[in-house]
């Protein structure tokens, strides 16, 4: 298994998430920490199955809504988490 990589990450987000290309890899990064903090909020005894993609979406978009310097729109944020998510996928082969 291959360890996680942020530069990777962001690189690959880019790559295959719809519009996130138009963001600088600091608002990727935002968003990832973003789901991170999601994760640890959640009970640290529940399966990766158990993450709603459409929770953690809704989780995000709300959280960089407040952050007045981050310019991922709300409508791009599903599909730069799905990236995220899929980029993890690669990780385990």
């Amino acid at each position: 298994m291959n360890e996680f990589d942020e530069n990777k990450a962001v690189q690959y987000i880019k790559q295959n998430a719809h519009g996130a290309a138009q963001y600088t890899d600091d608002d990727i990064l935002l968003t990832i920490d973003t789901m991170m903090d999601y994760y640890e909020s959640l009970d640290d005894d529940a399966p990766d199955e158990a993450y709603d993609t459409e929770a953690v979406a809704a989780y995000v978009a709300k959280q960089l809504k407040r952050d007045k310097q981050c310019a991922i729109a709300s409508d791009d944020v599903p599909a730069i988490v799905a990236a995220e998510l899929e980029y993890e996928d690669t990780l385990e082969l």
